[in-house]
């Protein structure tokens, strides 16, 4: 299941510290609705907590989500590797997942909130 890499904590030189936690779809059969509404649910609490930095799917060539995702963590690996752990994909045998730690040291995004509209763009 989960992958323990040699140092859980990787020492600061510059930039932000995160774990990724790779969601990877298996084989199983099975009605898998009812566990994804709970795995949102999961997902927004992640959210609502400040946890998550950004979470999605990964797309085939037509566009569609594949089955697997990935969720980008402000958590230490063993707090990563509870969530999967408890993630309804998980649990029941939909997903195995793999915890790698990551260190984002370059890009950029920008954010507009316009306080009256009471909108945000993300670009």
């Amino acid at each position: 299941m989960g992958d323990t890499p040699a140092s859980k904590t990787p020492t600061p030189l510059h930039g932000w510290y995160f774990h990724i936690l790779f969601m990877d779809a298996t084989d199983k059969a099975g009605d898998r609705l009812p566990v994804r509404a709970e795995h949102l649910a999961a997902v927004a609490e992640l959210e609502r907590k400040g946890t998550l930095f950004a979470a999605g799917p990964f797309l085939n060539d037509q566009g569609l989500p594949n089955g697997s995702g990935m969720f980008i963590l402000r958590a230490t690996y063993e707090e990563a590797e509870a969530i999967a752990k408890a993630d309804p994909f998980v649990r029941d045998g939909f997903r195995t997942y793999r915890i790698a730690p990551w260190r984002m040291s370059e890009g950029s995004f920008s954010l507009r909130v316009n306080l009256v509209a009471k909108s945000f763009a993300f670009a």
